[in-house]
């Protein structure tokens, strides 16, 4: 996460005085970065690298006081959940009830799905440059994952569970920021937060899609509660705005997987 925020911080510093060329080098490296997707290599690496190419150049050139920052924040953020996950597994070490995934497949044509991939997240990157969406970085950065598994049924079934998910959310965050208003405080915000966090966690531990699907909504709950939170009475239409942005960036994702995907065979992996 460190190499890959800080890379994509440097040359949008390098390159932010020519947009077109940062765009074009943008697009080589996500390109690269999906196309070894595709050959089932580095996964988590790579990920991060999408992650943090799509999102650390948005958030520079829209926000300028976050820029330097933002990387930052990424890197910190990511050693607190590997911290906290050691404590939390160090305190109470059960084991997930969720049988491993099967082995991902390789499609026939990592060039094509690395272009095919691009191409589905480069436009939508660039509307967010273009408007400034910095509020919906969640929703890019949930996009990026949702091509990145360059599958078109399971990305489908994805995409919708995900934007059902993010609605439920955003009601569990409305809810649950009306509460608190009614008595503000450090005790009723812990105990709110704990009281979703625990609600979620039941579905999470079940594991399955129905686990997986608790897990995206209490993402939304958390991201959308914590926006409410930060702009206080003037939050009015925060969780509508996002849901409606996150619904046309994942319609656009599975529109675009539905309708050029459906020649890419899969074929089993070597493995």
């Amino acid at each position: 996460m460190g190499i890959s925020a800080w890379s994509a911080f440097f040359l949008t510093l390098l390159l932010g005085q020519t947009p077109s060329l940062l765009f074009g080098v943008i697009g080589l490296i996500m390109f690269l970065a999906f196309a070894g997707l595709a050959q089932e290599k580095a996964q988590l690496p790579l990920t991060l690298l999408l992650m943090c190419i799509s999102v650390v150049p948005v958030v520079t050139l829209t926000i300028s006081e976050y820029a330097g920052i933002f990387s930052g924040l990424l890197v910190k953020g990511m050693a607190l959940a590997v911290i906290f996950t050691w404590i939390s597994f160090a305190i109470w070490p059960l084991p997930s009830p969720k049988s491993p995934d099967p082995p991902a497949t390789m499609l026939e044509s990592p060039v094509a799905a690395a272009a095919l991939g691009t191409v589905i997240v480069l436009p939508l990157m660039l509307a967010y440059m273009l408007f400034g969406l910095i509020d919906a970085i969640p929703v890019l950065l949930t996009t990026v994952l949702l091509v990145a598994k360059m599958e078109e049924e399971r990305g489908a079934a994805s995409g919708w569970a995900k934007l059902i998910g993010n609605f439920l959310g955003g009601f569990v965050a409305v809810a649950a920021y009306y509460f608190l208003a009614l008595a503000p405080s450090l005790v009723s915000l812990a105990l709110i937060t704990f009281i979703i966090g625990l609600g979620f966690a039941v579905q999470i531990a079940k594991g399955g899609v129905r686990g997986g699907n608790a897990l995206l909504a209490y993402n939304a709950t958390m991201v959308i509660f914590g926006l409410a939170l930060l702009k206080g009475p003037s939050n009015s239409g925060t969780w509508g705005a996002r849901v409606v942005q996150f619904a046309i960036a994942t319609i656009f994702a599975v529109g675009m997987m539905r309708l050029l995907w459906p020649r890419l065979k899969r074929r089993p992996s070597a493995a």
